[in-house]
């Protein structure tokens, strides 16, 4: 089988980690597989480089330059599918389709919609019509595109994402003093992570425990202290300002984020929006702990106080509740949620079990056959109905 993965650049987001993921498992299984993109960005390009993977970049402009440029490596490598990653990259690739397809096309949408969704977004999402399959890695994701395009309804699949327990996998507990908590948190600087609403929340925490000593230490794209962009420079105005210098602490992207995970005794991500949070699963699969707002599917890998906390992202009183209860418990307690937690990842997350899903889908569309929805997990956590519905305006 010859697959095409299609995406807009190979920097150190969720999704492009997650179809690097699942190109090199399928090269593995002996798959054709090579990675296409119209930037340039090589945070896993050596990840590809090590399996085998030739990876290419169109040199066009956006628009129909970019469209025509597709087109032609299409012609020319000829792949039996092509599955593309995010919105722009699903419509280029489902508008070439247009002009006499004769490969398979399964498009993949990774984030859900938060609050209201958009009219440009519905227009955009009906191009998945011309798709052979579609797949979310979220029940909130797949929902909101059912109600927003009626005629997606009994097409559209849920297919978490593959963890590599190599990579991330159980770490020794690391020392810790009474009242004390170091946390760690995976996410760029973009307003979408929320991490001034993280900030307001530890300024919350050490007004109402002064004896607890909780610490964040944030790693992601555009937060580099020499180099910050307008929203992180912003959120250490802010840590200055509220004096949250040893609480906060803001790094850039660092390559071996597991090992960061080890170090820390919880992981927490308060984005206002996510499909399925990678941070979250690869915390569990060290074995740590979670605080995570309860949206999207959350609640099918959190429970509350048992692997970890959720709450409300928009509610700075209620992270900074999940910050003292983790700080609260000791050590003992804590290692047992970690547990817990890796325990649900290798139920949830194994890479065959994803694997397995995504070369059915992909084999059916390379033989343009329309397949039924696949859905791993098939159960749906409640968090994704509620954002689904808070998507529509629904409170219920």
């Amino acid at each position: 089988m010859n697959l095409l993965c299609f995406i807009d650049n190979l920097g150190s987001g969720g999704a492009q980690r997650q179809l690097c993921r699942l190109a090199i498992l399928l090269r593995n299984r002996g798959w054709t597989v090579e990675m296409l993109t119209y930037h340039a960005g090589g945070f896993f390009r050596a990840d590809l480089e090590r399996a085998g993977i030739p990876y290419h970049i169109i040199d066009a402009r956006p628009g129909l330059s970019r469209i025509l440029a597709l087109r032609y490596i299409l012609r020319q490598r000829r792949p039996d599918v092509v599955l593309a990653f995010l919105p722009m990259p699903c419509l280029y690739a489902e508008l070439v389709g247009l002009l006499n397809r004769r490969w398979g096309l399964v498009v993949g949408e990774r984030s859900a919609t938060h609050g209201a969704v958009r009219r440009r977004d519905r227009l955009q999402r009906m191009f998945h019509r011309f798709a052979d399959a579609i797949v979310t890695n979220s029940h909130a994701n797949r929902l909101i595109l059912e109600r927003s395009v009626p005629a997606l309804r009994g097409r559209v699949s849920t297919i978490y994402n593959a963890l590599d327990f190599d990579e991330f996998h159980p770490a020794p507990w690391p020392d810790r003093t009474d009242r004390s908590l170091e946390i760690v948190v995976a996410a760029s600087y973009r307003p979408l992570k929320n991490l001034t609403g993280w900030i307001e929340a530890a300024r919350i925490a050490r007004d109402r425990r002064p004896e607890l000593l909780i610490r964040t230490n944030w790693f992601g794209a555009g937060g580099s202290p020499t180099d910050p962009n307008e929203y992180a420079a912003e959120a250490r105005r802010r840590i200055v300002s509220y004096n949250l210098e040893d609480r906060v602490v803001l790094n850039g992207p660092v390559q071996g984020i597991a090992e960061r995970y080890g170090a820390a005794h919880a992981v927490a991500l308060p984005s206002l929006i996510e499909g399925l949070p990678n941070t979250i699963c690869e915390a569990m699969a060290c074995a740590r702990p979670v605080a995570a707002g309860a949206i999207s599917d959350a609640g099918a890998l959190v429970s509350e106080g048992v692997n970890g906390y959720l709450f409300d992202p928009e509610v700075p009183e209620e992270m900074a509740t999940a910050m003292t209860d983790l700080a609260s418990i000791d050590s003992g307690a804590l290692e047992a949620m970690g547990r817990e937690g890796y325990r649900r990842a290798r139920e949830l997350l194994e890479p065959d079990t994803i694997a397995d899903r995504y070369a059915d889908t992909l084999a059916r569309a390379a033989a343009r056959e329309r397949s039924l929805p696949v859905h791993w997990p098939p159960d749906v956590p409640d968090t994704a109905v509620r954002t689904a519905d808070a998507a529509f305006g629904i409170r219920r």
